[in-house]
């Protein structure tokens, strides 16, 4: 009877390094930033077809954005904001108001940026507001879009 109980002890005594091992494996390929899969995504910015988004840049200090205007008419930006989802969100200076002719394209940036994650060689997430009225409507309502970017941002 205790040749059995020490086999199965023996069993269980292999089992128990084996899965020690495993978890071992494992943490080691977390800890190297195997699991990391953010960095696999891609870069991206979301806007509606209005506003197609050309190219888009994130530096230490800033953000750029290039966008086209397809709306078949000009209009005057009048404001523009930047935000994300953390406590507290990122901190830009956003470029003045200006007026947009249609089918062109416009570079616009948000200087300064700190804060909300904001960190260089990080990936982040960024909301993008933009108000606007055309000129040539009699009644000149305003319209809000909203734009995301997604993508990491360079050291250099």
């Amino acid at each position: 009877m205790r040749s059995k109980s020490q086999a199965a002890l023996e069993f269980l005594t292999t089992y128990a390094w084996s899965f020690f091992v495993i978890v071992i494996t494992i943490i080691a390929l977390y800890y190297f930033g195997i699991f990391d899969f953010g960095k696999y995504l891609p870069q991206k910015c979301v806007f509606p077809s209005q506003f197609k988004c050309i190219d888009f840049g994130l530096s230490p200090e800033n953000v750029q954005i290039k966008l086209a205007n397809n709306l078949g008419e000009d209009i005057n930006v009048t404001s523009l904001q930047i935000t994300n989802d953390a406590v507290p969100p990122v901190a830009c200076s956003a470029p003045p108001g200006f007026e947009w002719p249609h089918s062109t394209e416009k570079e616009i940036t948000f200087a300064s940026c700190s804060g909300g994650g904001y960190l260089a060689n990080e990936r982040i997430e960024l909301k993008i507001s933009m108000s606007y009225h055309a000129p040539d409507t009699p009644s000149k309502p305003e319209h809000v879009i909203r734009g995301k970017i997604n993508g990491k941002i360079t050291s250099s």
